[in-house]
């Protein structure tokens, strides 16, 4: 089956474009002034917030799912993660209330580097740390540790739970788990 939108797609046959120019709002069928049609981007949106097939949080749990045991912090951090565990190295955090519950926070951090920075590492810990005691007091976070190759008990993966525990034990964070997701494999750190 062809995709519609895809390499195969229907292509205008003469040089115009189909799209309306964007300082030029859409006011027919309805549109109200300032509305942007979905085929026109938005001058002033912010760059993350681009249409297009890069919704990889469309099926994520909802903010306030519980986050029990380490099996289901593994199977969170993979529905977050999604098709970034094929990517370049990242850590990834979630942050979960005093009840284990899902907290409407992920902080993606990518392109880190195989060897963690200690005070990167405190840093990061020390944001997340605020958060929490400003808007879930009692609060924990989930880490993944996140390449392509990894999902295992790598030194990539050792080295950064090592560093985030740490800074972590320092600023008193709690971590309820720490997961490394690779590409085609993933599991369950100790902490």
């Amino acid at each position: 089956m062809s995709d519609p939108t895809g390499a195969d797609a229907p292509r205008p046959t003469d040089d115009s474009d189909d799209r309306l120019p964007d300082d030029l709002p859409d006011h027919g069928s309805g549109a109200l002034p300032g509305d942007v049609p979905p085929h026109v981007v938005d001058p002033h949106a912010p760059r993350w917030a681009a249409p297009g097939p890069d919704d990889d949080l469309a099926d994520a749990a909802p903010p306030g799912v519980r986050v029990l045991d380490d099996a289901a912090a593994l199977e969170l951090m993979l529905r977050l993660v999604g098709p970034e565990r094929a990517g370049p190295p990242a850590v990834w955090f979630a942050l979960l209330d005093a009840h284990r519950r899902l907290l409407p926070v992920v902080l993606p951090i990518t392109d880190v580097p195989l060897r963690p920075d200690a005070a990167a590492a405190r840093q990061l810990v020390h944001v997340l740390a605020v958060v929490l005691e400003r808007e879930a007091p009692g609060g924990s976070a989930v880490v993944a540790v996140v390449r392509a190759a990894g999902g295992d008990r790598g030194a990539f993966e050792r080295a950064w739970a090592h560093a985030v525990v740490l800074a972590a034990t320092d600023r008193a964070l709690p971590v309820a788990a720490v997961v490394a997701i690779g590409e085609h494999r993933a599991r369950v750190l100790a902490v």
